[in-house]
């Protein structure tokens, strides 16, 4: 290996060295807030927030600005209503959004910040209940405060000691298990979680599967003595790669995909004389009408594979509709 060569490798080694050693600093900080317990604040804080109608303010500035858009965001997601408020923009207009009685969560790690500091008169003014998350407890912030949660930090994992880093993770940390606790004392439901975030995948699992499902006309349906010929005809024809085998007054017997069809061939058994209750799967996976795509995707988990169609069914075993993979994904 010549020289700069081993130059450039141990330079890199010692770049991935710092890297970890940024999160063990961060780590680090989270440990010692852990080890504080127990904590009767931070209870009375949960209980106090669990209690509000009015929105919840998050306030900061700089770094700690950032975080608390964040943790009014993690609030709002779990149907806790909330709203960031930049300290710095605060005496310019947005005060508006503090509402009297209003609960107000001021991150700060030195707790003197001049711009969150001369909020203090103002959030009085209005009646409103502080609650500092501040790394000093002699601090302006602290003493102000109606509610401390001391989040002291050794030192900032940034190694000049200077960039905010392992401060604001612990801010990061305490703000969302706020939030989280507040909602699980509320009695939050997935359900409820998944009408606060109705785009994408997480918003469609609140869809019911019968809104989805192809019905009527559109199913491949064939009776248990359909031919395997003629039935291969319809599945071709209603192009799902699949066909459900139904009995009288549609009770559903079994279904057949495409996979069904080549074993049975590769078996060597009659192709004239076949059936469709040759080749069935007499037991499919079924999904009622009432359910979600979200209560779908979480059978499709729990089978431990995927699947091509899903058989939706009423209670009393009775073909519905069919749920096509291409419905759910796309």
């Amino acid at each position: 290996m010549n020289a700069p060569t081993a130059i450039h490798t141990a330079a890199r080694d010692d770049n991935v060295k710092r890297f970890f050693n940024i999160i063990a600093g961060e780590r680090d900080a989270l440990s010692r807030f852990l080890r504080q317990h127990p904590r009767p604040d931070i209870a009375e804080v949960i209980a106090l927030i669990a209690r509000q109608n009015q929105p919840i303010i998050v306030t900061g500035i700089g770094k700690s600005g950032h975080i608390a858009s964040k943790v009014a965001a993690t609030f709002s997601s779990l149907d806790i209503a909330a709203f960031s408020l930049n300290a710095a923009e605060a005496a310019h207009g947005d005060l508006g959004v503090v509402q009297p009685g209003s609960v107000v969560i001021m991150l700060s790690n030195s707790g003197s910040t001049e711009e969150i500091v001369r909020l203090v008169p103002f959030m009085r003014a209005r009646h409103c209940t502080m609650v500092a998350i501040v790394g000093n407890k002699a601090s302006p912030l602290a003493r102000a405060s109606d509610h401390l949660i001391l989040a002291e930090v050794d030192e900032e994992a940034c190694p000049l000691g200077m960039a905010p880093t392992s401060s604001s993770t612990l801010h990061l940390a305490i703000g969302d298990a706020l939030a989280i606790a507040v909602s699980r004392s509320r009695g939050l439901t997935r359900e409820d979680f998944l009408r606060q975030h109705p785009a994408g995948l997480l918003g469609r699992q609140m869809i019911l599967v019968k809104s989805l499902m192809r019905q009527g006309g559109d199913l491949p349906t064939v009776q248990a003595g359909t031919p395997l010929l003629e039935m291969l005809a319809i599945m071709s024809a209603k192009r799902m790669g699949a066909a459900c085998v139904v009995g009288e007054d549609d009770h559903l017997l079994g279904l057949v995909v495409d996979g069904d069809v080549r074993r049975y061939l590769q078996q060597g058994d009659g192709l004239a004389e076949a059936t469709a209750a040759s080749v069935m799967q007499a037991r499919p996976r079924t999904i009622h009408e009432s359910a979600t795509l979200g209560d779908a995707l979480r059978l499709r988990k729990s089978a431990g594979t995927g699947w091509l169609v899903m058989l939706v069914v009423d209670h009393s075993g009775h073909l519905k509709g069919m749920l096509h993979a291409q419905d759910v994904f796309g």
